[in-house]
């Protein structure tokens, strides 16, 4: 209440200027009768943004927060800071003006100085640029601009005929504008005709009519005609053409046709298209072929080559020269993807430089193209720079757990050597120690220490290893690799000691930039308990009785699985958001080697049992479905959709798959009204220990959605964004004692748990911290009361918003409280 005071205050008291048609805001923008034309095209062509309100009334906190830092800010004091900053570099300049590394770093940092100084000046003061927002009001000359982009735009699209009218009204302290958009009817493209002398070039433009973006029938679309240049001229350069350029292609429309066998107004008109096939610019156009290919590594950056010993090879008609450093050339041949006597393709130009930087083993790769003396051969080279061959890290931070305890430190040691066997091979090693402050399964009265260790080394290579590499040339342009993994885990805690070694090997390729498939033959963990204290197991014993099977967690197991996942995500890894998509699939049969080789069980049995002969295995199919949709709406604001769902089914001796490879609903990437795997199963109440603590909640089949809201709030070192969602969903159990747990088609909706809040994000580019607050909405859970007649009854909690105490909205002592979620990165 006090800072919506605050905020009112600065804004209501603050003077407005009267330069703009009496200081009125610029409202928000409307725009009504377009139908073939969305509105988010033409809101894009309106450059001016209203300022923002607070809770949609006239009061403008931001630009409140703006004039008050205008109060204290001296534009002409900036200025002379500049001119200050100006002044001391000319003379530390003059000063080292004989010492070429001193003077580099002046002019380094100077230049950030001069940047701040200016920022200043342009932008004002810390109240001013980056807490507040510079008013923005109505004018009417904008507003007329705004219409004639539209009016281009539209005729740009095939509406010759359209108009846009603006009525502006005022409302309070702000006028908004409503644009009126008439586009009547539109003009559609009767014939394309191509007109072009070159036989070859025509046979192509022939064969690729499917992908042209000028079709017959179709709206007349300005873009489409820009976009049938581009398409000519990637054709063109990848069957050899490397002169030819959009330049080349001309259209002329005739626009006087109109239909005279329909009683419609549309208006027609023929494209002709014109390819110029002789000439560009000053040469003739002709078909290339590759007469050379060379790769050359170079020394490292800032070093002589007179200091390393050059090798020279020839493999497969490519010539290869190294400085220092030796990499294998039957696996660069199988990431270069031109060759001499080919013609030129600038598709696998770019292919082989995007698929020798992926291998991780080249600062900088550069290609250069001439002539040689018959002037239609290309002599191609391609020159790499090497990265350092070992290379170190470290990672030193805090565990936070978002149930009870306290922080713990953790170090990350990271090692890597590139290039290990000459064969562009990766050797990567990570040792991780973590010490955690929780309290234990048993009591929450004391904090014990938890800590843990593992170790993980992989070899990466850059091919499939298949006996005989049958599809190496097939894939090379898959970026192919074959990971082979060996770890080690080691868990001590007051109740357990745990030990965990594991070894994989996965094969993964990429057809395109937004395709990803990886397959495991070889996923193979062997788990040991090595100490359980009798507390604890009594535990397990009582939570298998309720249908939790925890307990197998923590028997030795042998674990085995063959898995594959598919990916597709089209969304950018940084910039605005855009109209995307993320697909994940993934499925994996666990034990399918005990089918095909029965006796493998036995051998494996003696040699890892313990003196009981305690040794768990497992069969399993488990499936696993995460389906996402981004909407941008705005500039800086997006809808975002997410559907997650999987199963999994266990038909080995004990019928239960490893406790691994369950699902769990709640936490900061599902239900976030709920504490992490503690949603569910179905309808079955919480599960809580002596000591009331709640146990993660294991289900076999998981179904659940989110719907987010995210928009932009202020810029501080970064971007500070907010969101608003609704998470719904649940786990269930396909064969449990408890009833409750069991997934029914006549209770199926009634157990869908719902939650909804809000959430803020610190995005710095690098990372994004996130805090989410759920609160539960609907709560499926069945739970046992205190009847009237002092008799214990049983109902399902349904609605649960009444329970929450706004007083204390954090106290997890209430049915219903404020959850917080703690997370890096976006839940989704």
């Amino acid at each position: 209440m006090y800072l919506f005071l605050f905020l009112l205050g600065l804004s209501s008291c603050a003077r407005k200027q009267q330069t703009q048609l009496n200081g009125y805001y610029l409202g928000n923008s409307y725009i009504k009768g377009n139908r073939a034309i969305s509105n988010t095209e033409l809101d894009a062509l309106i450059p001016q943004k209203p300022n923002r309100r607070l809770l949609g009334l006239p009061v403008f906190p931001y630009v409140g927060l703006y004039r008050f830092g205008q109060l204290f800010y001296v534009k002409e004091e900036k200025q002379r800071k500049v001119i200050e900053v100006t002044q001391n570099y000319q003379k530390e300049s003059r000063l080292h003006q004989e010492n070429p590394a001193k003077l580099e770093k002046i002019q380094r940092r100077y230049g950030k100085k001069l940047e701040r100084a200016q920022t200043r000046v342009d932008k004002g003061n810390f109240w001013m640029r980056v807490l507040g927002e510079e008013p923005v009001y109505y004018i009417h000359g904008e507003v007329e601009k705004n219409a004639e982009k539209m009016q281009k735009y539209l005729y740009n699209n095939g509406f010759f005929q359209s108009t846009v009218t603006f009525a502006p009204d005022t409302i309070f302290n702000r006028i908004k504008v409503t644009y009126h958009i008439a586009e009547n009817r539109p003009t559609m493209i009767r014939n394309v005709e191509y007109h072009i002398t070159n036989a070859f070039a025509d046979s192509l433009l022939t064969a690729n009519h499917k992908d042209a973006a000028l079709l017959s029938g179709k709206r007349y679309d300005g873009d489409a005609f820009e976009e049938e240049r581009v398409r000519i001229e990637t054709l063109f350069r990848n069957e050899g053409y490397m002169g030819f350029s959009r330049q080349n292609v001309t259209y002329l429309v005739n626009d006087t046709l109109t239909n005279s066998q329909t009683d419609s107004a549309f208006k027609q008109v023929d494209v002709d298209v014109k390819v110029d096939m002789e000439t560009s610019g000053d040469k003739r156009l002709d078909r290339y072929t590759f007469s050379s290919v060379n790769f050359e590594v170079s020394p490292p950056t800032g070093l002589p080559d007179s200091l390393f010993r050059k090798t020279a090879s020839t493999f497969r008609e490519i010539n290869y020269s190294f400085s220092d450093k030796k990499f294998s050339t039957s696996i660069l041949d199988s990431k270069i993807q031109i060759r001499p006597g080919d013609f030129y393709s600038q598709q696998k130009e770019r292919d082989t430089q995007r698929l020798l930087s992926l291998t991780d083993q080249f600062r900088f790769i550069n290609y250069g193209y001439k002539l040689d003396s018959t002037g239609k051969g290309i002599q191609a080279t391609y020159k790499a720079i090497p990265l350092d061959k070992y290379q170190f890290s470290t990672d030193l931070g805090l565990n936070v757990i978002q149930l009870q305890g306290a922080p713990g430190p953790f170090a990350n040691f990271s090692y890597k050597i590139r290039n290990v066997f000459n064969g562009l091979e990766n050797f990567e090693a990570n040792l991780r120690g973590g010490i955690e402050l929780v309290p234990g399964f048993l009591s929450d009265n004391d904090i014990y220490r938890s800590e843990e260790i593992g170790l993980n080394t992989s070899i990466l290579f850059p091919k499939l290893l298949i006996p005989g590499n049958y599809f190496g040339r097939k894939v090379a342009a898959y970026n192919p690799r074959t990971q082979v993994g060996v770890g080690f885990n080691f868990v001590n805690r007051p109740e357990y000691s745990r030990t965990n070694f594991k070894t994989a090997v996965t094969y993964s390729w990429q057809p395109n930039n937004f395709t990803l498939y990886n397959l495991s033959l070889v996923d193979l963990n062997i788990l040991n308990t090595s100490r359980l204290s009798p507390g604890f197991s009594n535990l397990l014993d009582t939570l298998q009785a309720q249908g939790n099977n925890l307990r197998y967690s923590f028997l030795k197991a042998f674990v085995s699985d063959v898995n594959f996942t598919y990916v597709f995500n089209n969304n950018p890894i940084a910039g605005p958001q855009k109209n995307a998509r993320y697909f994940r699939f993934s499925f994996e049969s666990g034990g399918t080697s005990q089918n095909l080789f029965p006796g493998q069980k036995k051998l494996i049995n003696n040699i890892f049992k313990d003196n009981d002969g305690n040794l768990q295995f497992y069969k399993y199919i488990r499936w696993n479905v995460d389906f996402r949709r981004y909407w941008p709406v705005g500039r800086q604001s997006a809808f975002v959709a997410r559907v997650n769902s999987g199963a999994v089914h266990s038909y080995g001796d004990n019928k239960v798959p490893p406790y691994e490879k369950y699902f769990f609903a709640g936490g900061s990437n599902s239900v976030r009204a709920w504490l992490p795997r503690r949603l569910g199963p179905g309808s079955a109440p919480p599960q809580l220990t002596t000591s009331n603590l709640l146990i993660e909640a294991p289900g076999q089949f998981l179904l659940e959605g989110n719907l987010e809201w995210r928009g932009h709030l202020a810029d501080f070192f970064g971007a500070i964004n907010y969101a608003f969602f609704i998470d719904a969903g649940n786990v269930w159990s396909f064969s449990s004692p408890n009833e409750r747990q069991n997934i029914k088609a006549e209770t199926f909706l009634k157990d869908i748990a719902v939650g909804s809040g809000f959430g803020i994000r610190y995005d710095l580019s690098f990372f994004v911290l996130r805090f989410d607050f759920g609160i539960k909405v609907y709560d499926p859970a069945i739970v046992t009361v205190q009847g009237s007649d002092d008799d214990t009854i049983t109902r399902r909690r349904g609605f649960v918003l009444d329970d929450f105490d706004i007083r204390k909205p954090f106290r997890r002592s209430q049915p219903n409280f404020l959850n917080i979620n703690l997370g890096v990165g976006y839940p989704f």
